[in-house]
């Protein structure tokens, strides 16, 4: 057996495709009505050099707002929370495919606009476009390419 096929860091600096999901329904979202387009947003996975600096950067900031507390708890609101994530989340975006903004197609430049058009709420039958994409980055099967997942 070739282990390179569990290299799954190296794919998971190159990024993996999502097929969308409604928001709402979790229905799979297609950018025609012959459902032969599906709309795809190409995410960087957890193990990749981005998601591992973000990850260093919040592992400071946490240990900075536990210091500054009294009792060791940490300050976070909800809002700073979604704020994380968000950010988050655009940054493992590296494309987009069959997605408009308007007439015109998606670029890594919209990430930013394509996180926001909903907010986190934490639904697990209701998730957000960054929801799913932080979802995804997570799963490392997303990312192992040719290796088998048993």
């Amino acid at each position: 057996m070739d282990f390179d096929d569990f290299n799954s860091i190296a794919q998971a600096n190159t990024g993996s495709d999502l097929h969308i999901k409604h928001p709402a329904s979790g229905e799979l979202l297609y950018a025609d009505k012959a459902q032969k387009k599906p709309c795809i947003v190409t995410v960087l996975g957890q193990e990749s050099t981005t998601h591992q600096k973000q990850l260093n950067k919040r592992y400071t900031a946490q240990k900075a707002r536990t210091k500054k507390s009294k009792d060791g708890a940490e300050d976070i609101t909800l809002e700073q929370l979604r704020v994380e994530m968000v950010a988050s989340a655009t940054q493992l975006i590296v494309g987009f495919k069959n997605v408009h903004r308007g007439k015109k197609p998606a670029t890594v430049d919209d990430a930013d606009w394509f996180v926001g058009l909903q907010l986190i709420t934490f639904d697990e039958d209701e998730k957000s476009f960054a929801e799913q994409v932080i979802e995804h980055a997570k799963k490392r099967a997303n990312f192992l390419g040719r290796a088998p997942l048993h």
